[in-house]
């Protein structure tokens, strides 16, 4: 693994950035907007589980430290993107204000086993939020934002490159397959809510200004995309839910192994 630092420019980013299906760019704009919090909060729970792996499972440790280092370049080009967001659509700093209190909230009242075990939740979702942005939507991002795609797509790579960290460190400290369930649950719920609410608010800002027409054809498309993202998504669902479910045995796919290897030994910042 490594942490690659890329140089995005958003100087004349569009955060309608996916025109062919709104709902689903406004979504992911929901996701780019709790990273701040989101990946900070990553990073303090591993190391708040560091001295336990050091004496549990030391091997894991190098592993920890990469991952910390690729959320923390995430969340820094989130954060510049972010900026965008709130000078294209007002409105959106309740939001932010909200989820930074929630995961807040979790450090203070949670064990470090419930925490551990949300963010085992949160990289299961990315696992699968990866391959299918950067296995199944090629079509769609044609017309999209190049800047916002690049975001994603090296997120998203990334996402899949440390695939195995969250639940390889579940697994060593806090093991069970209740505990590993009930984070993927509780997470899937808390971030799609939240997500949902955000696109909800960025729609209505569109739908005013006449960038979204709320007709037949657009009606059509986000029902064909909605079936096939469910479609793709469901059987990697069904396989997080399974008792034996592990991360490790899902091979690196062409797409992926592309947007890693793009990013040459000048921008990459090596952990």
């Amino acid at each position: 693994m490594q942490a690659r630092l890329p140089e995005i420019d958003f100087g004349v980013a569009d955060a309608h950035w996916f025109p062919a299906v709104p709902e689903f760019g406004h979504r992911m704009n929901g996701g780019s907007l709790l990273l701040p919090y989101l990946e900070p909060y990553l990073i303090r729970v591993m190391k708040l589980a560091r001295p336990r792996i050091a004496e549990v499972a030391p091997e894991l440790l190098p592993d920890v430290e990469i991952f910390n280092r690729q959320e923390a370049n995430h969340y820094k080009l989130h954060a510049a993107y972010n900026q965008v967001m709130r000078e294209q659509y007002p409105g959106l700093e309740p939001f932010e204000a909200e989820i930074k209190a929630d995961f807040q909230r979790f450090l203070d009242e949670e064990s470090l086993a419930w925490n551990l075990a949300y963010c085992e939740g949160f990289e299961s979702t990315g696992l699968i939020s990866s391959e299918f942005f950067l296995q199944e939507i090629d079509d769609l991002l044609a017309s999209a934002d190049p800047a916002v795609t690049e975001l994603w797509s090296w997120h998203l790579a990334e996402e899949f490159e440390h695939r195995n960290v969250c639940h390889d460190v579940l697994k060593a400290l806090h093991p069970g397959y209740r505990r590993r369930l009930a984070g993927f649950r509780f997470c899937a719920k808390h971030l799609f809510n939240f997500s949902g609410r955000v696109r909800e608010h960025m729609l209505a800002l569109d739908r005013e200004r006449g960038r979204v027409q709320d007709d037949a054809a657009q009606r059509q498309a986000l029902a064909a995309f909605l079936a096939r993202e469910k479609r793709f998504q469901m059987p990697r669902v069904r396989k997080v839910l399974m008792p034996w479910y592990s991360p490790h045995p899902r091979p690196l796919q062409p797409p992926t192994e592309r947007v890693l290897a793009s990013y040459g030994a000048t921008r990459v910042q090596q952990a």
